[in-house]
């Protein structure tokens, strides 16, 4: 998961461009929402700005940051995904079926709630473009929260004070997610040992399966690649050629544009400060590929 850079006035000119109408009919259904107090089931458009999400995220979940496939096929692969449900909130974790069943969490994760965050139904920055498996397979109608749930807030700023427990990676309204998860090798984990951003980085990480086996498998193809462009760098008589392939091959990995670029970018920096891990990690990745 990486931040998604976009400011709140930039995104809504985004919006506005792609659909000079849209915004307006967003605040015309959330007035209605106010007026029933709940969100009401109707023909619905937030898809009808998918594309500016998928620009913006480079055509990746924004959660597991796996590639989707490009405009053309949008409507199939893109799902337009609200950050906290509209309609209900559902009990995490869940007993049964293929999320954290099992896990224990490490603090309070809020109830559920038969009411959704009906006033953000359509706001611009309860969105973000996810991948099936993450948004409805893991996320669906669940939302943790550490405090006091708040389904009537009508700005996502002033949902804030519910102190989620997920990180929303669009724009700065929340942290950055590298500020509070890493990667070692091609395991998601905390970045610090205790305290608020501990837990919510084993909350994010267990919610999204972010170590299940099917990522792992495949950001160990892209750490073994790394490694080996890294330690190309290091042996004497590389032509020069080779050298700057090698080094644009490194840039890119870590682009924004890059899938799993947050894991590429704590590899290459683990490989800046301590070389030894660095080549045991890219040398089990390498083993995981071929294995």
């Amino acid at each position: 998961m990486i931040r998604i850079p976009v400011a709140e006035a930039e995104l809504l000119a985004l919006v506005a461009a792609h659909d000079r109408r849209w915004l307006d009919k967003a605040r015309q259904r959330t007035a209605e929402y106010r007026g029933q107090g709940h969100y009401v089931e109707g023909s619905e458009f937030w898809g009808d700005i998918k594309q500016v999400y998928i620009e913006l995220q480079h055509e990746k979940c924004a959660y597991c940051e796996s590639r989707l496939a490009g405009r053309a096929l949008a409507s199939k692969v893109h799902e337009v995904e609200h950050f906290r449900p509209k309609s209900r909130v559902g009990a995490w974790p869940p007993a049964t079926g293929k999320g954290a069943v099992g896990f224990i969490p490490p603090c309070s994760v809020g109830r559920p709630s038969t009411r959704g965050y009906y006033l953000l139904a359509y706001h611009p920055l309860n969105y973000v473009i996810a991948c099936t498996r993450c948004n409805s397979t893991l996320k669906a109608d669940s939302f943790p929260v550490r405090g006091r749930r708040r389904t009537r807030a009508s700005t996502p700023q002033s949902a804030q004070a519910e102190d989620p427990l997920l990180v929303y990676p669009l724009g700065t309204l929340d942290t950055d997610p590298a500020r509070i998860i890493r990667f070692d090798g091609v395991l998601a984990v905390p970045r610090r040992k205790r305290g608020r951003d501990h837990e919510r980085a084993r909350v994010t990480i267990e919610f999204f399966q972010l170590n299940h086996q099917d990522l792992t498998s495949r950001r160990a193809r892209l750490l073994g690649a790394l490694w080996l462009a890294l330690r190309t760098l290091q042996l004497p008589g590389v032509p020069d050629d080779l050298r700057q392939l090698q080094r644009q091959s490194i840039e890119q990995a870590q682009s924004d544009r890059a899938e799993f670029a947050a894991c590429a970018r704590d590899f290459v920096a683990l490989h800046g400060s301590d070389r030894k891990r660095a080549d045991a990690l890219g040398g089990m990745a390498l083993r995981l590929v071929a294995g």
